[in-house]
């Protein structure tokens, strides 16, 4: 039988880079602030992080990520937070970023 996961919104986002140094760039500098920012989401609700590596878009550069906020309040206050990662990202490379958001509606294990 299916169960919800406790995490009640989840995001999926794409961010496309122009060269593989740019992608590898944006990793690095995430790398350097992990820490920090995880412990400030986790406090606000975000219950889980994910990044993936897209590697079935041959000459594309991408990033996925996957949030799982334990709801939508939790949703919106970690939003400044990624809202200045983000801007941070974008001052050393020019990244497109395409976001997706949904309730859980089943969730398999």
């Amino acid at each position: 039988e299916p169960r919800m996961s406790d995490a009640k919104l989840i995001n999926y986002s794409t961010a496309d880079f122009a060269t593989k140094s740019d992608m590898e760039l944006a990793l690095y500098k995430w790398k350097e602030v992990r820490d920090k920012i995880m412990q400030e989401l986790k406090a606000k609700g975000l219950m889980r992080f994910t990044i993936l590596r897209i590697w079935n878009k041959e000459g594309i550069f991408r990033l996925g990520y996957l949030f799982e906020y334990r709801d939508e309040s939790a949703y919106k206050d970690c939003q400044e937070i990624w809202q200045q990662q983000e801007s941070n990202v974008q001052e050393n490379a020019p990244v497109k970023i395409f976001a997706n958001r949904g309730i859980v509606l089943e969730d398999n294990y």
